[in-house]
């Protein structure tokens, strides 16, 4: 797992625009949004955004600026895994999302779960057989 003090998110207050920046600097296509408290919220994707521009009718700067994650963000995308789920349910999620989020007892996230690094898992446990 990657720790969220590595992990790259943004909070549900930020707008579009700030979302857009953090997601294009990174190179990602998703990117994990937080509440203040830390709480996962959700995963923010490109296709969030594509598809309130496609609605808009239009990409405007200026409209980015103002619109806050919350307005944007499908919030039933991806559900998070407790810290404490069988290795099943997140090979399960790995199969539909390039990581996984993790959250404690609590809801708190605490980091993710690469696909590629399940992958590793299970390619070196099968070659360890």
């Amino acid at each position: 797992m990657i720790p969220k003090s590595l992990v790259e998110y943004i909070t549900e207050d930020a707008t579009m625009r700030q979302a857009l920046e953090k997601m294009n600097f990174h190179r990602y296509t998703a990117i994990p949004v937080l509440d203040k408290e830390g709480k996962y919220v959700g995963t923010l994707r490109n296709d969030d955004l594509f598809d309130y521009f496609l609605k808009q009718g239009n990409f405007d700067k200026v409209m980015a600026d103002r619109v806050p994650l919350s307005e944007v963000l499908n919030r039933s995308y991806q559900k998070p895994l407790l810290h404490s789920t069988s290795m099943r349910e997140l090979i399960e999620s790995v199969k539909e999302h390039n990581f996984v989020p993790i959250v404690d007892d609590r809801g708190c996230f605490i980091g993710i779960v690469l696909r590629r690094e399940v992958l590793n898992y299970l390619l070196k446990y099968f070659e360890d057989k």
